[in-house]
């Protein structure tokens, strides 16, 4: 009489070879625990890192409409929506008219200003940090190897 355990016992590694061999899985993974690394270190002025990063764009490029924003930081317009959310009611940024009766634009306001210039320290802190866990040599690695990266990719879409 045949048992199922042997083929199963035989399934589970291949299944298990699969996920770890999955590019997407990995990226997913290093940029989870970077993403909760950065979290962390800017929870102490209450920001996310998604929410800091915002904050630069906006003060870097604004006013700016929302859809050059999330192309700028390649956000779909539900994840910049998701995200500006609590800086608007926080009074960080600000949602107003654009340059014509049809447009809008997000505006960094004093507060975010100031929300930025108190964000700063703690994300050079965290910059450091990773970069100091990775090794400067694998950090410089890492950017040329995710720009090529990045680069094959978008051509190719």
């Amino acid at each position: 009489m045949q048992t199922l355990s042997a083929p199963q016992a035989s399934a589970v590694p291949a299944a298990s070879l699969q996920r770890s061999a999955c590019t997407d899985t990995k990226a997913h993974q290093f940029a989870r625990l970077i993403r909760q690394h950065y979290d962390s270190e800017l929870s102490k002025v209450g920001l996310r890192i998604t929410q800091y990063r915002l904050l630069t764009e906006v003060l870097a490029h604004g006013p700016v409409r929302p859809c050059d924003l999330a192309e700028t930081m390649s956000l779909s317009p539900s994840t910049l929506t998701r995200t500006l959310k609590p800086l608007i009611s926080t009074g960080w940024v600000e949602l107003g008219p654009g340059t014509d009766g049809r447009t809008r634009n997000v505006r960094i306001t004093a507060a975010g200003r100031g929300k930025c210039a108190e964000g700063m320290p703690h994300w050079s802190v965290a910059q450091a940090k990773a970069h100091q866990l990775i090794g400067s040599r694998n950090v410089s690695t890492l950017h040329a190897l995710i720009g090529e990266c990045l680069m094959r990719i978008s051509a190719v879409e």
